[in-house]
């Protein structure tokens, strides 16, 4: 705990996200409908994601492209964010995610079943 999860398209292989930080927050505000986008500071973009009785932080860093939410208790459900967020707005992209403690970068599985996905982050 006390660490982020980032998401970002995979660069280092000539990978690139195919949507715009406006089509990332109006998904965000569809798919949660409750969710807040804040104000943006130094290139990051606020999200506030309400999911059920919860409330999830996540920033969105324009300038790098990178999708950031801090580690929490359970882990699942900001999991269970992102794979449906970037099925929606990136599932053909390839993607990884990777840790403020360990930075090896790790690829992110878009299936259809969330399931490899949150393994991956839940463990």
């Amino acid at each position: 705990m006390g660490s982020s999860f980032f998401v970002s398209a995979d660069q280092p292989n000539g990978a690139f996200w195919p949507f715009s930080t406006d089509q990332l927050t109006d998904a965000v505000t569809r798919l949660w409908p409750g969710s807040t986008i804040g104000g943006m500071r130094n290139g990051v973009l606020e999200m506030d994601i309400h999911v059920d009785d919860r409330t999830l932080p996540f920033d969105w860093n324009t300038a790098y492209q990178v999708l950031r939410f801090p580690d929490q208790d359970p882990l699942a459900a900001p999991a269970r964010i992102v794979h449906r967020l970037l099925r929606e707005v990136a599932p053909d992209a390839p993607a990884v995610w990777w840790t403020e403690y360990d930075a090896t970068m790790e690829p992110i599985d878009l299936s259809p079943d969330p399931e490899e996905f949150l393994r991956a982050f839940v463990g």
